[in-house]
């Protein structure tokens, strides 16, 4: 027989175990698939399929909705998803088998009242928008309340969006039914008008993850349904549980959190806080921390960030994944300090960096990939190029210091001119040289930067995720021809709530988490 011939072999004898791995390593929607193949299959694939619920309410987009000329495929949309809401709903409550599968439950909510009613009026019901075409089944709250009275292995609560409010009466009956067991829960720190979530906070005895910050995206939803958010976040993080490894917060709520939950965190994300002046108590403190993210738009950003940096270069000496994105009037125009931060950091697997400032001198452009190219394990990566005219010698140095091992990258890009010989073939042939490379991204403010045809034409690697500012496809292959095509358009509800199930990898939500993608259409 030749060696090139393939051996025969019965795939009905391996046992199911091994199946079950195979089967876990699929993406969701092969997964979903199995559940069609045969018995055997859909018991493998039931647990991972049902494993996580998402419910959605209402209609999400990053753009602003004229709710009365939505089209009819998005309000046949909005009919399907509320019948089916209200069915998942009642399933769970009634079987019990299958309630026993469901670990997840991810509430999005961004849902417009109908004329003649307000935003305080989602009480009894979550209801949906009329139209002279189409008419939906509301939601009733309590069907939300009989499934999580029915879910005995709940350990992760997700509820994004602010229309309806989440209200005291689900973090009531969350604590009662998985107070004990739930080790995630993200509410974005919305919770409805004048009432107060921090007496639920800390009855969660097993709470390993708490966000009250959202994402620089949904999170604006969130606040804009009326009240003082910043308050209610600032007063929930006084009572977060001592059992937090993840915290991610808001605003100044950095600086009501107690000094006791830095001392334990693995994971900290502080989002736009007025000023960076605690940055030094954090290095003090959070002394087991794997992450740090922070964005921050202050105009004394820099000496802030600066100061900390020098007063305590030795800090986090655990820290894996750091992330800083700077907007507005913040800027970092020297990055020599975090060369000497991050040289006794060798175990960096994630950086993400976005300091706002001009890179037009070499000997400054230089400097700023230096930061990276002492971090030897380094796998994912953003950068923020801006300048006046990129030429060879840029493409040059970025290709000598991004590591050959990145399976991430985004490019958060800015320079108005590019020199005439630098093409398309270029970047891919820079981006070839990395064969671990998965998934890329470039959000593109002057729309000169656009790589996606040579991508498909030069995929020769594992490339699987595309990314051109709100336009995420992945990288799929025709089953006939074996040529390499786009899949089709997530949508932004897809890309804004940072669903792992969605992206298929940690390392890339967190990559594109907190840039404003939704900026470049």
């Amino acid at each position: 027989m030749s060696e090139h011939e393939p051996t025969p072999c019965d795939y009905s004898r391996l046992p199911p175990e091994l199946w079950g791995l195979v089967v876990e390593c699929l993406q969701r929607t092969d997964q979903r698939n199995c559940l069609s193949v045969s018995a055997a299959f859909r018991a493998l694939a039931r647990p991972l399929v049902f494993s996580r619920i998402v419910i959605h309410v209402g209609f999400w987009s990053t753009q602003e909705l004229n709710w009365y000329r939505l089209t009819e495929s998005e309000l046949q949309l909005i009919k399907w998803r509320s019948i089916a809401a209200k069915e998942i709903l009642q399933y769970i409550a009634r079987d019990a088998q299958f309630a026993w599968l469901v670990k997840t439950l991810s509430v999005l909510a961004y849902q417009r009242p109908p004329d003649g009613q307000s935003d305080l009026d989602f009480t009894g019901s979550f209801l949906v928008p009329l139209d002279d075409v189409v008419t939906s089944d509301h939601i009733p709250k309590a069907h939300i309340v009989s499934a999580l009275e029915s879910l005995p292995h709940l350990r992760s609560f997700q509820w994004y969006g602010s229309r309806p409010p989440l209200s005291s009466s689900i973090l009531d009956i969350l604590v009662r039914t998985a107070g004990s067991s739930l080790t995630e829960l993200d509410i974005s720190g919305v919770v409805g008008l004048d009432e107060d979530a921090s007496p639920y906070l800390a009855q969660f005895k097993s709470l390993q993850t708490l966000s009250l910050a959202g994402n620089s995206n949904h999170f604006p939803i969130s606040t804009g349904y009326g009240g003082d958010s910043e308050a209610i976040t600032t007063t929930c993080v006084q009572h977060v549980p001592d059992t937090l490894l993840h915290l991610s917060i808001w605003r100044d709520a950095v600086r009501a959190t107690p000094l006791r939950v830095f001392s334990v965190l693995h994971e900290l994300s502080v989002m736009n806080p007025r000023s960076l002046d605690r940055l030094g108590v954090l290095f003090a403190h959070c002394t087991q921390l794997r992450s740090l993210a922070i964005t921050a738009g202050g105009a004394n950003c820099e000496s802030e960030v600066l100061a900390a940096l020098q007063a305590a270069p030795d800090a986090l000496p655990h820290l894996t994944m750091f992330k800083l994105v700077l907007w507005g009037e913040a800027v970092v125009t020297d990055p020599s300090p975090f060369i000497t931060f991050f040289q006794n950091k060798k175990g960096m697997r994630r950086l993400d960096f976005s300091l706002n400032c001009p890179l037009d001198r070499m000997d400054a452009y230089t400097r700023f990939l230096d930061v990276i190219a002492q971090l030897p394990r380094l796998e994912v990566v953003g950068l923020e190029l801006e300048g006046t005219v990129f030429c060879s010698d840029h493409l040059r140095l970025l290709d000598e210091r991004l590591p050959l091992g990145l399976t991430g990258l985004l490019l958060k890009w800015s320079f108005p001119s590019v020199e005439a010989t630098l093409v398309e073939q270029n970047w891919a042939n820079m981006l070839k040289k990395r064969p671990s490379l998965r998934y890329f991204h470039v959000l593109d403010h002057i729309q000169n930067l656009d790589l996606r045809d040579q991508l498909l034409k030069d995929h020769s690697w594992n490339l699987k995720l595309v990314g051109y500012g709100a336009r995420i496809r992945s990288i799929e292959r025709d089953r006939v021809t074996s040529e390499s095509m786009y899949g089709p358009l997530w949508s932004d509800a897809a890309i804004a709530f940072e669903l792992a199930e969605d992206f298929g990898c940690r390392d890339w939500v967190w990559l594109l988490q907190y840039h404003d993608w939704d900026r470049f259409r």
